[in-house]
């Protein structure tokens, strides 16, 4: 029995161990064992092929504003700028500095050159002179074919000016610097893209150079070459700050306004509205920098060269007056931007300069305009040019007394 028994347990050994054998080949996965440790890190594989490097694309077009700009010329500018080029060719800018080709007179749009001057007993031609400086409205001086400003030996007249008389030959001729040599360095406020660099057409009298005559539309909005080859991408400059106006209207110090001769000097407007009121405006909010001023006096003309009339801000001033007649007449200007001002003419003894004054405000207790030497204008209008250019004898109204003018001009607006 017993040896029975061992052989029943081993034939139960046997088929355990025949089905664990069948198990295995038939493919069923037994339960997963626990995992075994980490094994050690295995070599570094070789490195794999390069991509291919694909070719480098074609360079994009720069864009014009990638590029220094460059100065184009006004002509440029008016080809799509033509409505504004045309007012701006008559505010007399373009007309600071002007060349002569082959010998034929710069044009002007109000005014012509009839005669030129006499130089150390020789009567110029226009091909003796290489530029004329102004020539628009006031004045005209000449420019020899070395660069320097006919001056002329002593008793020389060598400045042309239009509103003076005839005078035997000395048609509108006055001195200017009669002896000395006076080089051409106006360019800083006659030019366009002035540079102080060199001399202009290798004139050795001309001192820099520039990129264009007189004070073309680059002078204030910059040069326009990236505008011109991209004009919605490339916007220009506009400057409306009144300093940017005071880079050429302005001699010196804007703290002191300069006089001779019993007026203020001319290009002195940025001084004179410095020490206004009218400081807190802009150059810009009164007048039309395309404009000017001289087209709008011409006979016939519909161009408002001033975008606005005293009243608009004054109107209680403009309301308020202790003459009537005065009011009915007179205009603001008249008594708050009289001609203190000289370019080419003026009258000390009537009181009377050709271009008006940006002082404004009245002194009703000031007669005298100036400091004692005469070197500088007061910073208020005193009543000899606010009220005797007309209030004088032979004036265009009667006299009156210094007394008399002190007590009209005190409260005249109350």
């Amino acid at each position: 029995m017993k040896n029975k028994g061992l052989l029943i347990l081993g034939l139960l050994a046997l088929a355990l161990l025949a089905g664990i054998s069948a198990m295995a080949c038939s493919g069923a996965i037994g339960p997963a064992g626990a995992d075994g440790a980490d094994g050690a890190d295995g070599a570094d594989g070789a490195d794999g092929a390069n991509g291919i490097v694909g070719t480098a694309g074609a360079d994009g077009a720069v864009g014009p504003a990638g590029n220094a700009a460059t100065y184009v010329g006004s002509d440029t500018c008016a080809a799509c700028h033509a409505d504004q080029a045309a007012l701006f060719e008559k505010s007399g800018h373009g007309y600071k500095l002007n060349k002569v080709v082959d010998g034929v007179a710069p044009t002007y749009p109000f005014t012509e050159i009839t005669a030129l001057p006499v130089v150390d007993g020789v009567q110029l031609t226009w091909d003796d002179i290489s530029y004329v400086i102004g020539g628009y409205n006031w004045k005209a001086r000449f420019i020899d074919l070395d660069g320097y400003i006919y001056t002329g030996i002593a008793g020389d007249t060598t400045q042309y000016n239009f509103a003076n008389p005839v005078v035997g030959n000395d048609i509108g001729f006055v001195a200017y610097h009669a002896g000395e040599q006076k080089p051409y360095s106006c360019g800083p406020c006659h030019t366009t893209g002035y540079n102080p660099d060199g001399h202009q057409d290798d004139l050795p009298g001309m001192v820099g150079t520039w990129a264009e005559d007189g004070i073309g539309c680059e002078e204030c909005h910059g040069p326009g070459s990236n505008h011109a080859a991209s004009p919605y991408g490339v916007a220009l400059k506009i400057d409306r700050d009144s300093e940017a106006c005071g880079d050429c209207h302005l001699r010196g110090s804007d703290t002191a306004i300069d006089a001779k001769g019993g007026f203020i000097k001319h290009h002195e407007q940025y001084e004179e509205i410095f020490q206004s009121g009218h400081l807190a405006l802009d150059c810009v909010d009164c007048h039309d920098p395309h404009a000017g001023v001289i087209q709008g006096r011409q006979p016939e003309s519909t161009v408002a060269t001033v975008n606005v009339s005293c009243e608009n801000c004054h109107f209680n001033e403009a309301e308020n007056q202790a003459s009537d007649a005065m009011k009915a007449e007179v205009e603001c200007i008249d008594c708050h931007m009289p001609r203190i001002v000289k370019s080419a003419v003026g009258d000390a003894a009537a009181y009377t300069g050709d271009i008006r004054t940006h002082l404004f405000a009245i002194n009703p207790a000031a007669t005298s305009q100036f400091t004692d030497d005469g070197k500088y204008a007061i910073s208020q209008i005193g009543l000899d040019f606010g009220c005797k250019s007309c209030h004088r004898t032979d004036g265009e109204s009667f006299e009156i007394s210094d007394a008399g003018l002190v007590a009209e001009a005190t409260g005249y607006h109350e």
